[in-house]
């Protein structure tokens, strides 16, 4: 398996990356334009976006998701949908804008070109898709101004971000992220950078299954320029000391038995090979006996099993092949199961005994399903994201559920926007607000409208 391993003072030492690096000293967490050091920017940008993913919003989603259940503390107030603008404040403030890894990838791609410019579009993309599918119209074309006197950005609909992003990874391809940026990771390898951005494209164009007719034959035709092994796919591999490592077990470690494993994806997977490697005793989740409960636990950008559960939904719900659309979901099942360390032998056995039969209804909802449990502990936001696209898999809403942010108690829609925005963007907050009819928990946002 490739990695991406970063080791900041190798990186910032060598400088193995084909960009202005200069003597001066820059803070690379408070990055200017005037003066660039994109070798020392994009160690943060790169471990800040893989942190996103499964850090507080993804724990969040998982938790909502049924992923995980909350047992103590705040915890347990999300999972009964008690999620204010104040818990995803620092997700927003320090984890995306601000001094977050959005403002870093606009620094190195205002200020470079080429290669390094190219990856950090693809980055930028990845994260917009991560934001936009969260809280639905965001700033991004006027976001990163502040050094230029503007603090109160205004909001992109969500549809032109979605446009954004697909621009975005056009461009990244067409600048050469494939070439070159293999080296600036050293020796741990590079992921197949020009196949990760058709696989990010095909994931943000499956987003749009219910709002544009053409997503599913767009992220198919994507699908199939992607990565095509696990070997590919783009690894981000915590490292030690512990405050390095995979957020998921540093939660645990720095919060015990506040979260422990869902119980109803205990429940769906009791005949799965991958249990045993998921949980210890249907609770734990952190641990240096469970895949994605180490410290060295990697978060891939996007998974090589998404991109063939990708492709097995859109087949679906295109040509309707329903042997190729099996194809793709047993290589997307099997090569999970393989990546975190069930057998061949067990593997086979559980993949052979898939079908998809029935409606086309019947059959999306065979595929999410499995692909929900094969996003277990590296994509809960993918899997929320699923879930409000298409109603799988079929969830119970927390019958606890507080309605204070949720008067219809269903499984959140989107996150609020943080209480930052309303305070000191008020203006732009308050239009975002009214152009997508609320702001709570159950409102709708334009590419998740209700099943």
């Amino acid at each position: 398996m490739k990695k991406i391993k970063i080791i900041l003072i190798g990186i910032l030492s060598m400088g193995l990356i084909s960009c202005e690096i200069t003597d001066t000293n820059v803070d690379p967490d408070n990055p200017s334009a005037d003066v660039v050091n994109a070798g020392a920017i994009y160690p943060g940008m790169i471990t800040q976006t893989h942190r996103n993913i499964v850090a507080l919003n993804g724990r969040i989603a998982g938790i909502v998701m049924q992923q995980f259940d909350g047992l103590d503390a705040q915890q347990i107030a999300y999972g009964q949908y008690n999620i204010g603008e104040s818990d995803i404040d620092n997700s927003w403030g320090f984890g995306l804008y601000g001094a977050g890894s959005m403002t870093d990838c606009f620094v190195i791609t205002q200020n470079n070109t080429g290669e390094v410019s190219a990856l950090a579009k693809l980055y930028m993309a990845a994260n917009l898709g991560m934001t936009t599918s969260t809280w639905g119209d965001i700033p991004y074309s006027d976001a990163f101004l502040g050094d230029e006197g503007n603090v109160t950005p205004s909001y992109d609909s969500q549809s032109s971000i979605y446009a954004d992003i697909q621009t975005l990874l056009t461009e990244s391809i067409n600048e050469g992220v494939a070439s070159g940026v293999g080296e600036f990771f050293g020796a741990g390898g590079s992921a197949d950078w020009e196949g990760t951005a058709h696989a990010l494209k095909a994931r943000y164009y499956l987003h749009l299954t219910s709002v544009d007719p053409t997503a599913a034959q767009n992220a198919l035709s994507e699908a199939q320029m992607a990565f095509t092994s696990t070997a590919d796919q783009p690894d981000f591999v915590y490292s030690l000391p512990a405050q390095n490592a995979n957020p998921l077990y540093l939660f645990d470690n720095d919060r015990p038995s506040t979260m422990g494993f869902g119980a109803t994806l205990n429940t769906m997977m009791t005949s799965d090979p991958r249990l045993a490697l998921y949980t210890t005793d249907g609770e734990t989740f952190a641990s240096d006996d469970l895949f994605w409960g180490k410290a060295t636990s990697p978060t891939p950008l996007i998974s090589y099993w998404e991109v063939k559960f990708i492709e097995a939904e859109a087949i679906v719900r295109t040509s309707g092949a329903d042997l190729d659309a099996l194809t793709a979901l047993q290589e997307a099942v099997r090569s999970n199961m393989l990546y975190v360390g069930v057998s061949t032998t067990d593997a086979d056995l559980y993949v052979n005994t898939l079908t998809l039969t029935g409606t086309s209804e019947d059959k999306i909802e065979t595929i999410i399903t499995e692909k929900y449990k094969s996003l277990y502990g590296n994509g809960p936001l993918e899997a929320w994201a699923d879930y409000r696209r298409t109603g799988y898999p079929d969830l119970t809403p927390n019958p606890d559920a507080v309605p204070s942010f949720n008067p219809s108690g269903v499984i959140p829609r989107r996150f609020l926007y943080p209480i930052t925005e309303r305070t000191t963007n008020s203006a732009n907050y308050d239009a975002a607000i009214s152009s997508q009819g609320g702001h709570l928990l159950d409102d709708d946002m334009w590419v998740f409208p209700s099943n």
